[in-house]
């Protein structure tokens, strides 16, 4: 099925009315046994944040790694960790100007409805790993623990320093996924009992992180369903993760024909598959970038830009309208198909935000996987 209405304000309050119907308080228990709650607006959990350092012994590779999760209820109106405190003080005063909305509190309590899916978001190339706190929070308040490392050598303060970046990416999210497992397997442990090991893990990225998301996908038996955003990736013969694909139409980082890759690793997929495409995006849309204050994603995603091809002025699409579908997406997708809630089918169906994307979906698929293009845009 491939839907691709514009449609309009008015319809898409009436279909929110419909999900609210659909998803009450109390309903819709998915295969965990945790109740299904609106896609559409944060989740019934407070969130929490800490950070850690996990080191692979094998590549002698530290990874600082930030770890949201469902928090106890008692947390819900404590204050939410500063921006600030994701990183190094000395450079803290970067992010003086930032006005991106927080919920999340450092340290927090874990919530006693546990284990919970796990997930990995993978940041972009040269950037960080809270650079998507927007989803990552909304998913944890739905359920979900969600782990982010800082790909060493790859970020923003370390950029160029690993060259193998491209290999070394996808075996940290593996490591993580292995390391988690066995630190909530530790009884009495600081994770004990976190991670829910009967249902799969999802993974999710933005640009080389959406690369790396696909390549993870590829390898890894584990990954149960995949969220890339803003770039091409491998897809594997024996690819089998339920995923939703996302782009911005103006994206002048990764460039028209590197979209037009991602349109075509939607043709391979052997589905359910979905791809999200948002005209009036641009690459950093899909972080937090505009409101960090720093500049970053100016006319790519943030403030006014031109248009491929006719160099046309237009404003781009606000972060926070990009957000928000990328938010329900996310929820929808991973609570499908990591949390087993079928009720999800329909917001995966429909054009949640018809006045800025465009949704093509084809839930079940009946076709064979072709040879997908194992493109990176580094």
């Amino acid at each position: 099925m491939s839907v691709a209405s514009s449609g309009s304000l008015s319809a898409r309050c009436a279909f929110i009315g419909v999900l609210l119907i659909l998803f009450p308080a109390c309903g819709n228990v998915g295969s965990t046994g945790q109740v299904a709650a609106n896609p559409l607006l944060p989740g019934p959990w407070p969130v929490g944040v800490t950070s850690i350092v996990l080191v692979d012994p094998v590549r002698d590779r530290p990874l600082l790694t930030e770890i949201w999760y469902p928090a106890v209820a008692e947390v819900r109106d404590q204050p939410a960790s500063p921006i600030t405190d994701f990183v190094d003080p000395a450079v803290a005063g970067l992010l003086a100007q930032s006005t991106v909305p927080l919920v999340a509190v450092r340290d927090a309590a874990f919530s006693p409805d546990g284990p919970f899916p796990l997930i990995a978001f993978s940041h972009g190339n040269g950037g960080v790993r809270f650079q998507n706190t927007f989803q990552v929070e909304r998913l944890a308040s739905h359920g979900f623990v969600v782990i982010a490392p800082d790909h060493t050598g790859n970020t923003l303060l370390d950029l160029g320093a690993d060259p193998q970046s491209a290999q070394n990416r996808p075996l940290d999210i593996t490591f993580l996924f292995d390391s988690m497992t066995a630190a909530a397997a530790v009884p009495g442990g600081p994770f004990a009992g976190w991670i829910d090991t009967r249902v799969p893990f999802g993974v999710t990225g933005h640009s080389f992180g959406s690369f790396t998301s696909l390549a993870v996908a590829s390898v890894d038996r584990r990954v149960g369903a995949a969220v890339p955003m803003a770039a091409p990736g491998p897809v594997a013969p024996e690819y089998t993760a339920p995923t939703l694909l996302m782009l911005a139409g103006e994206d002048k980082t990764i460039g028209q024909g590197l979209n037009q890759a991602i349109r075509e690793v939607y043709d391979v997929l052997p589905g359910p598959r979905f791809l999200v495409e948002i005209p009036d995006a641009g690459h950093y849309s899909f972080t937090i970038a505009c409101l960090t204050g720093t500049g970053l994603g100016d006319e790519d995603g943030c403030g006014e830009g031109r248009r491929f091809g006719t160099g046309e002025p237009f404003a781009f699409t606000p972060s926070e309208q990009v957000w928000a579908a990328t938010n329900a997406y996310s929820v929808a997708l991973f609570g499908r198909y990591l949390k087993g809630i079928e009720s999800y089918d329909e917001a995966l169906a429909t054009d949640l935000y018809p006045e800025i994307a465009r949704l093509t979906s084809d839930p079940r698929p009946e076709l064979t996987l072709l040879a997908a293009p194992a493109l990176s845009p580094y």
